[in-house]
Formats: structure tokens, C-alpha cells, sequence
């Protein structure tokens, strides 16, 4: 019996040195539904995602919540081990390490005030017009590669909507359900005031991990083999359905 009592002892230890690992994960504060701060703590869509799939390899995941520039830079310089939703631009690609899959793919739109006769706003027709961008967000490449278009930079989305709403630009980018939410959100001060003028690309979003963070690489190879498990599942349908 002894040798049995002692290999269950070891099952058990492993087991509970596997469910306690923890990575605490950096998650950005203003992109409701996918990741915003509530009373302090990171919620949203792909704040379950990346829970969710840790979970199934054993990992519990915490969250660090500050501001996407700030997020993303920490985790470049390896003080953070991950960091979403990024887009793996020509710029930042090379700069992180990027899982198999993103977490969920988007349109990137381009918004106008209600009365404005612009439509099929693609990069290359905004050279020379102002456009409001978040600080630090990705566009795709057309985007955020064309030095013509004249950016106007705001810390959060909806500053730039305001700016919008002030005719101090022309134009706002932002992401299709984070635009909807905002309009929702302040229905009074949002609603009926923009419309849809054109898309600017539809990106695949991930997390993205640091290149220099210690164990960031088995850490990235321990969320695919979580994620490949959750992406096809009714579980990753049912968060779909609790936040869209």
C-alpha cells in the first residue's frame, strides 16, 4: 500500500502545482465589450476568452487592466508576459510573439457626422482629411502605414466621438462593437449623431506576448493548446453570446 499512497501523494501534488500556477496577463481599460475596466477589475469578451483558455491547461489567469499604450509597451519590454487586443501590423509584428489564432476578427470603420456626404472612406481617400485615432491602437497596415492621412490622437474613444461632434475633425476610426457601445452608452450626447462611412480593414485581434518576459514563450504555447480547445467550442459560442 505504501508505494500506492505515495504515488497518489505525488498525483495529487502535481495536480494542485498545476491548478495553482498563475500569469497575470495585461488587459486594456477602454475597449467595452472586449476588454474595459469594471470597478476595477478587466471585463469583457476577451477577458473570458483568455481566462477561459488558460483554464483548460491548468493555468489561472489574472489581469493587470491600464491603458492599451501603456499595456503594450510593458509587455515589449518584458515587465508584462502578454498583452490584448493587438493587431500584428508591419509595425509591432516583429516586436512580439503571436499565438496561432486570434481571439476574434473586426471591422475597423471609419465614422462621419449624420449629415455628412462622405461613403467609401478606404485609407487612401483619407490623405489630407483629419482623423481621430486611439492612442497607440492598430488600424491595419493601410492605415496605419499611410503618412498622408492627418491623425488627431485621443486617449479614449470617446473623446475623439466628442471631438467628432465639435467639427474639430472630420473623421473618427474605431472598432465596430466598441463604436456601437459607445452609442449606446450615451445615447443622449451619441445617438443618431454619426453614421458608417467606410471600413479601413478587418483585422484578426490577439494577444500579444513579450519576447523577453521570463517563460512568455511556453506561456504562449500553453494558451494555443487551451485556446485550439476552447475556439471550437459551445463554451467559446456561449461567451460570444453573453457579451455580442
Amino acid at each position: 500500500m505504501k508505494p500506492l499512497l505515495c504515488s497518489l501523494l505525488c498525483l495529487f501534488s502535481l495536480c494542485h502545482a498545476l491548478a495553482a500556477e498563475v500569469v497575470t496577463v495585461g488587459a486594456e481599460d477602454d475597449w467595452a465589450p472586449y476588454s474595459s475596466v469594471v470597478d476595477r477589475q478587466a471585463r469583457g469578451f476577451a477577458v473570458d476568452v483568455v481566462r477561459e483558455a488558460y483554464a483548460l491547461v491548468g493555468i489561472t489567469a489574472k489581469f493587470d487592466v491600464l491603458p492599451y499604450a501603456r499595456c503594450m509597451a510593458a509587455t515589449k519590454a518584458g515587465t508584462l508576459v502578454a498583452c490584448f487586443d493587438a493587431v500584428p501590423n508591419a509595425m509591432i509584428a516583429k516586436d512580439y510573439l503571436w499565438p496561432e489564432h486570434p481571439l476574434f476578427t473586426t471591422h475597423m470603420n471609419v465614422y462621419a457626422l449624420a449629415d455628412s456626404s462622405a461613403s467609401g472612406m478606404v485609407a487612401a481617400k483619407l490623405e489630407g482629411r483629419t482623423v481621430g485615432v486611439e492612442r497607440g491602437y492598430e488600424y491595419g497596415d493601410e492605415f496605419d502605414l499611410n503618412t498622408k492621412i492627418i491623425r488627431k490622437v485621443v486617449d479614449k474613444n470617446d473623446q475623439g466621438f466628442k471631438m467628432l461632434l465639435a467639427r474639430r475633425i472630420e473623421f473618427m476610426a474605431a472598432e465596430e462593437r466598441i463604436a456601437n457601445a459607445l452609442f449606446a452608452r450615451y445615447p443622449t450626447e451619441f445617438g443618431g449623431k454619426f453614421k458608417l462611412v467606410g471600413t479601413v480593414a478587418t483585422p484578426g485581434l490577439y494577444i500579444a506576448f513579450s519576447k523577453s518576459a521570463p517563460d512568455s514563450a511556453r506561456l504562449l504555447r500553453k494558451f494555443n493548446e487551451g485556446y485550439a480547445m476552447l475556439r471550437n467550442s459551445p463554451r467559446y459560442r456561449a461567451i460570444e453570446a453573453k457579451w455580442f
